[in-house]
């Protein structure tokens, strides 16, 4: 009775070891189920998002390809900029306003290789740059937008650090406030066959160049 006793036990006490291994490998089993588990969402996650990326890349892409396509029919490429040269006239205020509706402004001429380049694009034509005075007599800045978006747009100004003006100019005749800037490429009678930039009445119908620099293309 006692062997048997003994054996029954022995035998107890071997099956809950085995019991015991049993439920330890599966808990080990299942602790690494949920390590590859935790890892495929992670790997997923990282492949969907570089994948959402990727197409976010190629639409704004196609975006920006698609507005250049449209925006530089008529436009000019020079060094960092697209220009639009009018064929029809209209005064100041509402030659910058065609302009910014294209999503550039009046031309900033920057400096004497700029100065050349709108002088050749112009001809024999008298045209509107983005120069005025209109907030300060007598101080000529650059009228800029810095950045755009769907329901705003930022307007600034910006001081006139390289200037062309014809000899005599700005001169403010005293009889009308001439708050705007046009450059003449070639001698004209009516401007005292002076060539450069002169300063005229804003509600003077002329022709204007608008500028749209590459950055505001890829800027919010």
């Amino acid at each position: 009775m006692l062997v048997k006793g003994l054996t029954a036990c022995l035998c107890s006490s071997g099956s809950d070891s085995v019991k015991i291994r049993n439920y330890r490998a599966a808990v080990v089993c299942l602790v690494l189920l949920c390590v590859l588990l935790l890892t495929a969402v992670v790997v997923l996650c990282v492949i969907f998002t570089q994948e959402r990326q990727q197409q976010m890349s190629i639409n704004e892409n196609k975006k920006l390809t698609d507005e250049l396509v449209v925006f530089t029919v008529g436009w000019i490429f020079y060094q960092s900029s697209f220009y639009y040269m009018s064929n029809e006239t209209k005064n100041w205020t509402e030659s910058r306003r065609y302009c910014t509706e294209k999503g550039a402004d009046l031309i900033i001429i920057n400096n004497r290789e700029e100065y050349d380049f709108v002088q050749n694009m112009s001809a024999a034509a008298v045209v509107y740059i983005g120069l005025t005075d209109s907030d300060v007599e007598g101080s000529w800045k650059w009228v800029y937008v810095s950045y755009r978006t769907e329901s705003s747009t930022e307007h600034l100004m910006l001081i006139c650090t390289f200037s062309s003006w014809a000899s005599g100019q700005p001169n403010g005749d005293n009889k009308v406030d001439e708050d705007c800037a046009v450059t003449v490429a070639v001698p004209r009678p009516v401007f005292l066959n002076l060539v450069g930039w002169h300063d005229v009445a804003c509600n003077r119908a002329f022709q204007w160049i608008c500028e749209k620099r590459i950055s505001q293309f890829i800027l919010p």
